[in-house]
């Protein structure tokens, strides 16, 4: 018995290590569903206590192997020593275990209501659960909504999916499917070999509705929810300073920094119409930096450019100061004078690097962390969106661009680009730009519109409606991205909707479950 549970736990760990090559830089997507089909089957244990191991064990691997790069900005940002780095990343990783292991212990609580491997279990009460766990990891101290299954379905068979239900939707159907999987292969197998009876009819069904889901993808696949606005038309160059992280928060470097972006800007002055600099590339208050914004500002209008420029906004009141990570726009049509109304204020805030949730519990955890500009203030969940050189930018900033919810809440019918800014230099050459990038692809296929991607040291790129990567810049030069695009016009059903279809089908799968036990 023992060995048996050992042999389940090391398989379990190997099963959630192996999805992170499902994921980008990798993407090979049947990865996430032989990692999730293995954890439906496995979960299935003798009692809850067991299942939590298996769910636990599961999540240690998934994130070990997901998100590992955190360690770089821990050490060599956070200023630890490596014992306590690797302290803080196993807390890290074991509290984010503990979704996938409530996954696990309330699927096998609920064998009197759906049995083990059933039908109703595997394709019903599993993917609500799941959505369940998936919610409350992404919303609780702030959510880390890192790493959905549904990414992994960009370059997929779910992949038309995303337009329409967006990506709450895809994690719905990708955990529907792996369960049909999961039941095909335990009554396909297993449960024939053991008993000599097979289930036809619902294995017949089974089949069926994963080539009916997977068919539909396809042909929504095809649909072009969204048109090119041939009538308009602009030229956008995307500065990459390049600034290590190491130096970004030294005063000493600040000119440098200063001088930069200002050759890069320069550079492309004349022949773009706007330029868009990283998050926070001015690593300032904004206060401070008066007479610099003033004369770029001057600059750029006699140039007949619009400069978008990442910085921090100091705001006093009173006894009592705010700081917020914006992105203003200078070159507009009013002459810049601080503050400006045209300007985005980041809302969704990141534990620990911008904030501490549970302050008064966990500030010593944050005292650790020698993380600059550690103590910022949200800024409002819906704002208006960014007008640049008459063209209207929905604008998220970093970790905000993997929050489908809060960009269709600041979405308009007039929205022509998207945008979004960041600085991943805290994570240097690792696998997590590459994931951050490939949820930033989801919002492009989501919304229909065109992604305008601008960073400090990389990916810097221009996404398309449909998702795919047009134009990239090399990680880790100091360069520029200068591209001509258009808007894009009409709403795909996403846009329209938001998570409402989402919703509905949940409501479903629980309306059957409750209907089928009173049955």
């Amino acid at each position: 018995m023992a060995n048996s549970l050992l042999i389940q736990l090391i398989v379990s760990l190997l099963l959630g290590g192996i999805a992170v090559f499902s994921y980008s830089p990798f993407d090979i997507w049947p990865l996430a569903f032989i990692s999730f089909i293995g954890l439906l089957l496995l979960a299935n244990q003798p009692s809850s206590k067991r299942a939590a191991l298996i769910g636990f064990v599961w999540g240690i691997g998934y994130f070990v192997s997901g998100v590992h790069w955190v360690y770089v900005s821990i050490k060599q940002y956070g200023e630890l020593t490596t014992v306590l780095s690797l302290v803080v990343l196993s807390l890290l990783i074991a509290y984010l275990s503990l979704y996938p292991m409530l996954f696990a212990i309330l699927l096998r609580l609920c064998h009197k209501i759906c049995p083990a491997y059933s039908f109703k279990q595997l394709i019903i009460l599993a993917p609500l659960l799941w959505q369940i766990t998936e919610f409350l990891r992404g919303t609780l101290l702030n959510g880390f909504a890192w790493l959905q299954l549904g990414y992994t379905q960009l370059n997929a068979p779910l992949n038309g999916l995303f337009p329409v239900i967006g990506i709450n939707g895809v994690n719905l159907f990708f955990s529907i499917c792996s369960g049909l999987f999961a039941y095909l292969i335990y009554h396909g197998i297993k449960y024939r070999k053991a008993v000599g009876h097979r289930p036809k009819l619902h294995n017949f069904s089974a089949t069926c509705a994963i080539l009916v889901i997977f068919f539909a993808s396809f042909w929504l696949n095809k649909i072009h929810w969204t048109q090119i606005d041939t009538t308009r038309q602009t030229t956008i160059t995307l500065a990459q300073g390049n600034i290590a992280q190491s130096l970004r928060w030294d005063s000493q470097q600040l000119d440098n920094t200063l001088n930069t972006y200002r050759s890069l800007t320069e550079q492309n002055m004349k022949s773009s119409d706007i330029v868009i600099w990283s998050e926070a590339a001015i690593t300032d208050f904004e206060v401070n930096q008066q007479a610099y914004l003033i004369a770029l500002d001057r600059y750029a209008s006699a140039n007949n450019t619009a400069v978008a420029v990442g910085i921090i906004d100091l705001e006093r009141q009173f006894n009592d100061y705010q700081i917020y990570n914006v992105l203003i726009v200078l070159g507009d049509n009013v002459p810049y004078q601080y503050p400006t109304r045209n300007r985005y204020l980041k809302h969704h805030l990141v534990p620990f690097g911008e904030y501490t949730p549970l302050e008064s519990l966990l500030k010593p955890i944050a005292n650790l962390l020698s993380v600059p500009m550690s103590s910022m203030t949200e800024g409002p969940a819906i704002q208006k969106p960014l007008e640049i050189k008459g063209f209207k930018f929905t604008t998220v900033i970093c970790y905000e661009v993997i929050l489908s919810n809060l960009v269709w809440q600041n979405f308009g019918t007039d929205t022509d680009f998207l945008l979004t800014v960041s600085n991943d230099a805290w994570f240097g050459d690792t696998i997590g730009p590459w994931q951050h990038l490939q949820m930033a692809r989801a919002r492009a296929l989501e919304f229909g519109r065109t992604l305008l991607r601008s960073t400090n040291n990389g990916i810097t790129v221009v996404i398309n409606p449909q998702g795919t990567i047009i134009k990239q810049i090399p990680q880790f030069e100091t360069t520029t991205l200068t591209t001509t695009v258009n808007p894009s016009i009409g709403l795909t059903p996403y846009a329209k909707w938001g998570n409402y279809p989402y919703y509905f089908a949940l409501m479903v799968l629980a309306i059957i479950i409750i209907l089928r036990r009173k049955h």
